[in-house]
């Protein structure tokens, strides 16, 4: 065998190896399944993420992290973007967030700390069922963000009205026509009767989502007490499973 020969096969198992699907048991690393599930890691210190910033996908903000897959496959996606759109603006503004992440934010919107829509929650809903329903319009409770995972990444502007027009509108076009060849979906699409409203920005590495959904549902569907550790958990635990499990069923 030619040495030539030896190194293209050589290369050919290594690609091989680096496109085969994810299984479940090889996803979480260092990390027991639960504690991924829930988000409770560090994501700066576990082999399988990457931060954006190494890579040639643009972010605002914080730094940013994603799955190795999730990011290999959103670089590819937006080179064809703009192989079509030249001057197309495309950015995550939010990847991977951990437990504690989620849990800040939930509890800040559930104590008045931030407000939502103009109102501190804690004042203008005493009731605690009303005010973790109205927090679950757009927030996750710590535990069931899919923000936890990885796999999912929020683009450009958070409000739905930017995709209307503009670069927003061409942007989404693009993703709903185009992202499922790379592998996303789009989670939280109108028309749903149960979860979270309509999320124009937020989208989801399928290959890799789809299999802890799976593991999430195991784990926690009727054992939603292990999501207990939060302000407000008693008024919201039980409604985990609807929110987590209400999604568009092209990325079920």
């Amino acid at each position: 065998m030619t040495l030539f020969r030896a190194l293209l096969i050589l290369l050919l198992a290594v690609q091989s190896t680096y496109s085969q699907p994810p299984t479940a048991s090889s996803i979480y690393g260092p990390v027991s399944r639960e504690d991924y599930l829930l988000g409770r890691f560090r994501v700066d210190q576990h082999p399988a993420f990457i931060k954006l910033s190494s890579t040639a996908i643009p972010t605002r903000g914080r730094e940013q992290f994603l799955r190795k897959e999730a990011a290999e496959a959103l670089g590819r996606l937006l080179g064809d973007l703009k192989r079509d759109h030249p001057q197309a603006e495309f950015w995550v503004v939010s990847s991977t967030r951990n437990y504690y992440d989620q849990k800040g934010i939930w509890e800040s919107k559930w104590n008045g700390g931030t407000l939502v829509e103009g109102k501190a929650l804690n004042k203008s809903i005493q009731d605690p069922a009303k005010r973790a329903q109205k927090i679950l319009e757009f927030s996750s409770m710590p535990g069931t963000s899919r923000h936890h995972w990885g796999t999912d990444f929020d683009m450009n502007v958070l409000t739905n009205v930017y995709y209307d027009s503009g670069n927003g509108k061409i942007v989404y076009d693009w993703f709903k026509k185009n992202a499922s060849k790379y592998g996303f979906c789009q989670p939280y699409t109108a028309g749903r009767k149960k979860g979270y409203y309509e999320e124009r920005w937020h989208w989801s590495y399928l290959p890799i989502s789809r299999l802890l959904l799976a593991d999430w549902k195991t784990l926690f569907d009727h054992h939603t007490e292990k999501l207990k550790g939060f302000e407000g958990f008693a008024a919201s635990g039980h409604l985990a499973p609807t929110y987590v499990e209400s999604i568009n069923p092209d990325c079920q």
